[in-house]
């Protein structure tokens, strides 16, 4: 187009949020209650279950109530990362601190992993010696059925809010309540098989089996953790979705490619080159990457963009020096 600046190699845009309350901070905000009041709940588990143990001398509630100990612990750990993680990009922190999720979802595996230690360790110690006799079992069931359901309970809590906000953390504090609720099972049958058979070893016996649920939980969580450190990618399918709604909303792409994403926190960030008509207007291809970014945030919500566009057909010429 004569009398027109030609595109540049060089144009980027970036996203901006628009004034009020972004969908980050929304969802930082509904992580930190949540996670508020996970650790409430895990403190006041941990007590009932305490006074249990004094009652009924269980070694299978006293197992359990580590684990409320734990939960307390992790709770807390995750409830500071959440608040961490939705704080904004500062000097030293560019890309926010999104990272600090991964880094809790990390402590609370190796936790998880630590109690079913504790769990395998004691179960083996109360098969080999067959000790521990069982008083008042009616009330440790109590105890248990109580802390199933409210484990069971603010599990999926948990698991709604890591969805919803893409949150690794809640999604850690949420696999750690669904280890609560097979340990809980596992101590519930416990309790009522000792109860009715008088069969002592059953509580070591269960206690073993819930070990191995609790581990398995452990290394599911780490894994998870640790792609989000890793800077895992989306996947395939999501980029092929982020590629099909841009040639949807901007048909003037000639091309897209050197597709990148990562996830940090419930914040995903998304570069890429798209190619427009080299023939174009600098401002029209500002317009064009800026529609590029719109049609982005449409198919990946609470994610920052950055686009560079290139001129098409891409000439030796075009090469930087």
């Amino acid at each position: 187009m004569a009398g027109t600046p030609k595109m540049g190699l060089h144009h980027h845009h970036r996203h901006e949020e628009p004034p009020g309350e972004s969908t980050s901070e929304a969802f930082v905000r509904k992580n930190v209650r949540v996670a508020r009041f996970s650790v409430i709940v895990a403190a006041t588990l941990a007590l009932a279950k305490l006074v249990a143990v004094f009652v009924t001398g269980s070694l299978a509630i006293a197992a359990s109530l580590t684990d409320s100990v734990m939960d307390i612990m992790a709770s807390s750990v995750n409830y500071f990362a959440v608040r961490v993680a939705g704080r904004p990009a500062d000097r030293e922190h560019r890309y926010g601190h999104g990272k600090a999720e991964g880094i809790a979802g990390l402590a609370q595996g190796l936790l998880i992993g630590f109690v079913g230690l504790v769990l395998l360790f004691e179960g083996v110690r109360r098969l080999w010696t067959g000790t521990g006799e069982l008083e008042h079992t009616e009330l440790g069931i109590g105890v248990m059925v109580v802390s199933l359901l409210a484990s069971a309970w603010i599990g999926r809590l948990l698991l709604r809010t890591g969805r919803e906000t893409g949150s690794v953390a809640m999604k850690a504090d949420a696999a750690h309540y669904t280890s609560d609720v097979w340990m809980n099972l596992g101590v519930l049958a416990s309790l009522t098989a000792v109860q009715t058979t008088g069969a002592h070893w059953i509580d070591g016996a269960i206690s073993c089996v819930v070990a191995a649920i609790v581990l398995h939980t452990s290394s599911v969580v780490l894994r998870r953790s640790a792609k989000e450190l890793m800077d895992e990618s989306l996947s395939p399918r999501a980029h092929e979705q982020i590629q099909a709604a841009i040639m949807d909303a901007v048909p003037e792409t000639r091309d897209i490619h050197a597709l990148r994403s990562r996830k940090s926190g419930p914040t995903v960030f998304i570069d890429l080159h798209v190619s427009f008509d080299r023939e174009i207007s600098f401002p029209e291809a500002h317009r064009l990457s800026a529609r590029v970014a719109r049609a982005i945030r449409d198919a990946v919500p609470n994610c920052e963009v950055h686009v560079h566009a290139d001129p098409h057909p891409f000439l030796e010429s075009d090469e930087e020096c």
